[in-house]
Formats: C-alpha cells, structure tokens, sequence
C-alpha cells in the first residue's frame, strides 16, 4: 500500500515491492555549501585516511563538485584547494530552491570597509570599496562559491561572504525572518521553508517574526510579532505563526526530549543527497529506515548517506543477498551508541523475506530496546503472523522501555494486538495538520509504537517527493 504524494515540501504536525538497488544521482544540483563546524577535514581522498589537506573554518563557502562519494564525502572546491569533506559537515542550504531568494546584502565583520571585484576572485580587478553597514542589492547570492554578486554603481560586483550579511526581500505573505533566544532553529530559516524544530538550550526560549513594514504578524495567539515561551525539561510545544491573518509556519518547541523518526526511502529514491537534508533538518535522536541499500564494492550505503551529524551511529539488517555484491534491509541511524543488535526473521511465506531488528541504546541512564521492521504488503494473513511474532518477541522482551518503527503496510485495524500495553502514535483519530492548520490524512502504514511507560508528546509527518512514504517524527519523554 503506497501514498502519492504532493510534489511540494511541507511540514506537518500531530498532537492535540520487489527489492532491487537504484543508484543515488539526482537532477538536483547541489553545487554550494557551508561548513558547520570549526577544523573540518579536507582530505585529498574520500576517506577518514585519506592526507589531510588543510581544515576548514565554521562557515567557509565550499562549491560541491560531486554529492555522496563513497556514500558520505562532498567532493568540493575550498578556496584554491580540492579535496573531500564528510557530507555531515556541509550545509547545502543555499543550493536549494528555497534559499535562492532575492537578497539585499549588508557589509559586516570588518573595520571600515571591504574590496568590491570585478570578479568572484580575490585576485581579480578592484572596482571599489563597500563600506561597513552598507547595503546593497544582491544580483545572485553565492554566484560563486564563497562570493555574492552585488549591483555595485550599476554594474556587477563581487564580494566575499564573509563579509555580507543577506536579508531575504520578500512579498508581505512571507517572514523575512524568525530571530530566536534560547533555543536553535532547524533548518536554517527560509520564507519558503514553514516548519521548524526548536531547540530550546535553557526553560524560557524568545522568538520574534520579522516581516515587512505594515504587515501584520501573530505568534501563536498573542496577536503580536514576538514572544516568549517557557518550556520545561521534557516536554514538547507547537507553536503556529501567522502572516496577514494566515497560519503560515509552525515551530515544534522541545527540551530534552527523545526524538523517534521511521521512514521508508525506498532504496534512496534516486534522492538520498535531499533524504540525508530533510532528515537531518529534524534532528532525530533514533531513525528507524526501510528499504535499504548497500554496496561495499560501489561504495554504495544508504545509512550512511542519511545519517547526520547528531545521530552518527549505523545499525543494518539484511533480509536479501545479491550476486552483485549487494544487500538490502532495513537499518537504525542513533544518536546512541548501538549494544545487543538482534536480528528475528518474521514469517514470510514465499514472499520477500521480512525481520525485525532490535537494538539497544542507554539513554538517559535507561536501557531501551528500539525494534524496526517493514511487512509484507501482498497479504493480511501473512502481516498477521508477523504482527504475532513482533508482539511475541517484544511481550518477552526484559527491558522495561521499548519502541518500535516501521513501515507495516497495514490497516489500523491490524495494530490492535498492540492497545492492551503499547501506545500506537498514528492512528486514525491522530490529527495531523498542515502549516496553514488545514487538517489532513495520514495513513497508519508508517508507523510508531511505544510501551505505555514513554509518553508521547508531539508527533509530526512530512509529505515529500522524496520518497512514497512520509517520514514520521516523535517526540518522547521516559518515565
């Protein structure tokens, strides 16, 4: 059972089949990058042996020159150097569509004033100075790497970003922007992109939307454009911004919370450069991924291409074996460090071979058992038997605290074996809301079972192109 699915990125919230290897190019061009971290890795190959070249600054402009070698390098140009950098570090926020906005640009980080070039090079013909706290209309930004090109006394100019400070010109339907203290906004904002993760740092977080003179901007229903929230350990707020009188992007707040994902990527869907941004934008702590592909002779690992920064470890379950040197599963991308990994063949009959995975993390001082798994879409009487066998393995199961993800290709009805000790996150009466508040359905297939002792705070999907199915996020506290 498959969704189709809207062509167009947006972000929801919820509270109150044959198995063959795809390759991972995409017609998407990803062609610029940020560095997020200070003493980044160049090296001159992709791998963690490779020489290192130099290291690289937080923020430094990189132009991408090939995505997902090896499944988790950048092949980029830094500077006048060329090397490889781990995918993890690089933000490729400004190559996407909904950062290629237009901007006016306000010199910043120096004494008095920057070179303007002819070209995007710092050896290329100087047409002049820009002083600090000029603005400027930017013509392209990132028009080169780490260079903006600017209309500088009608012709076009070049300068560094290091030395620009963009701001979004938008019409009177969008934000400019949305300023946080306490807390950090993922992803990056965009006025195109409408739903965010806030991570709150302390209890009392403040946000303010910016939007242009005379528009009228509400947080939540304050009916004024900044506000401040408290918000304690563990918990979980979804906060709604609105713009002209619309509901138009949303902020899931949390504090020290576990953040669960499931997501079937079939096989990478020719997308995992965009699959490892979306995922990565939701700062999950645990992902439970299906239809996985690796190939150790292609350099091919989809976990790897979708891993992130915070959730860095890997954990694979094979359920089919190629002759070309391939397999294919299902997998756990963790934050926490895997122990005890089990792996439980389900009954399939002459059908595609099925598992459940079972990995154990300590979180928080708790030990906790985190299942994945994907059913067999041909037959109610086969998914029955493997519904029996996960309840089985899991009613045995001696850890107190236990979650499961997967794609069950099944009607609610089906989950019903699960009420009497575990709480189903998806169900029908589960009320998933675009950004604009308009309700919408969700189906149960790709789904979130907890044990009652974990209380479920939030919970959000996001319809995307990306894959058939909608990645799923929770938001969990453990008792």
């Amino acid at each position: 059972m498959k969704k189709r699915l809207s062509a167009v990125l947006m972000i929801l919230a919820v509270f109150c089949a044959a198995a063959l290897p795809v390759s991972s190019a995409r017609a998407l061009t990803v062609n610029t990058g940020m560095i997020t971290a200070d003493g980044v890795a160049l090296r001159r190959t992709a791998s963690e042996k490779g020489v290192l070249m130099t290291r690289l600054s937080e923020g430094t402009i990189v132009k991408i020159l090939e995505t997902n070698v090896n499944s988790e390098w950048y092949h980029v140009e830094a500077g006048t150097r060329t090397g490889y950098v781990n995918r993890m570090y690089v933000n490729i926020d400004a190559s996407l569509p909904s950062y290629q906005l237009s901007y006016s640009g306000t010199i910043v980080n120096v004494q008095n004033d920057v070179n303007v070039r002819a070209e995007p090079s710092a050896r290329a013909k100087k047409l002049g100075t820009a002083n600090k706290g000029q603005t400027f209309t930017v013509t392209q930004a990132y028009a080169s790497g780490a260079w903006h090109a600017i209309d500088y006394n009608g012709a076009t100019g070049y300068v560094s970003a290091d030395y620009v400070e963009l701001k979004a010109v938008v019409g009177k339907e969008y934000l400019s922007d949305i300023e946080v203290t306490g807390g950090s906004l993922s992803p990056k904002f965009s006025p195109t992109e409408f739903g965010y993760v806030l991570t709150a740092t302390q209890g009392e977080v403040q946000i303010k939307a910016v939007a242009n003179s005379g528009v009228k901007v509400s947080i939540g229903n304050t009916g004024i454009a900044s506000a401040k929230y408290t918000i304690n350990s563990g918990n979980s707020k979804t906060i709604r911004i609105s713009v002209g009188g619309k509901v138009k992007y949303s902020i899931y707040l949390v504090r020290d919370v576990l953040t669960v994902g499931t997501w079937n990527i079939k096989r990478g869907n020719d997308s995992l450069v965009m699959q490892g941004w979306l995922i990565a934008a939701q700062r999950p702590d645990i992902l439970g991924v299906q239809e996985v592909y690796l190939n150790k002779k292609e350099g091919t690992d989809n976990l790897l291409s979708v891993r992130t920064r915070n959730a860095q470890y890997t954990s694979f379950a094979e359920t089919i074996s190629y002759s070309s040197g391939g397999q294919y599963g299902i997998g756990q991308v963790s934050k926490f460090k895997p122990e005890n990994e089990t792996v439980t063949l389900l009954p399939s009959e002459d059908k595609e071979q099925r598992c459940l995975q079972k990995v154990e993390y300590v979180i928080d001082g708790k030990r906790v058992s985190v299942y994945n798994t994907h059913f067999s879409f041909e037959s109610a009487t086969i998914r029955k038997k493997q519904f029996a066998t996960v309840l089985s393995v899991m009613n045995a199961d001696q850890n107190t605290y236990k979650i499961l993800t997967g794609d069950f290709n099944a009607k609610e009805s089906e989950f019903s074996g699960f009420l009497k000790n575990y709480r189903v996150v998806n169900t029908s009466a589960t009320k998933f809301y675009d950004y604009s508040y308009s309700r919408i359905s969700m189906s149960q297939i790709d789904n979130i079972i907890v044990s009652k002792n974990i209380t479920v705070l939030n919970a959000r999907a996001i319809p995307t192109e990306y894959s058939d199915h909608y990645p799923l996020f929770a938001f969990l506290a453990l008792k």
